[in-house]
């Protein structure tokens, strides 16, 4: 997914810049040699850095639709419902 358009990065681009060392917005476009142009990507390439990969992601979605249906421990119940 395009990440920023005006300088056509990536996500898979901010992930190899932050794999790189980058760890800022300002960093991921020095690692191409670009700057930040309209700003529109900000949030965007906040969220990804540092953030899982989408394989991640789905792994986590994964763990929390599992982690909703655990039933309780020996020994406590569920309140009933009304």
């Amino acid at each position: 997914m395009y990440i920023c358009v005006c300088n056509a990065l990536t996500d898979g681009d901010v992930r190899s810049a932050e794999a790189a060392g980058a760890a800022t917005q300002g960093q991921v476009f020095r690692h191409y040699g670009v700057k930040m142009q309209c700003g529109r990507c900000a949030n965007a390439m906040r969220s990804t850095l540092g953030g899982p990969s989408a394989l991640g992601q789905a792994a986590l979605a994964g763990e929390r639709r599992h982690a909703d249906d655990a039933q309780p421990t020996v020994g406590h119940s569920r309140r009933a419902e009304r």
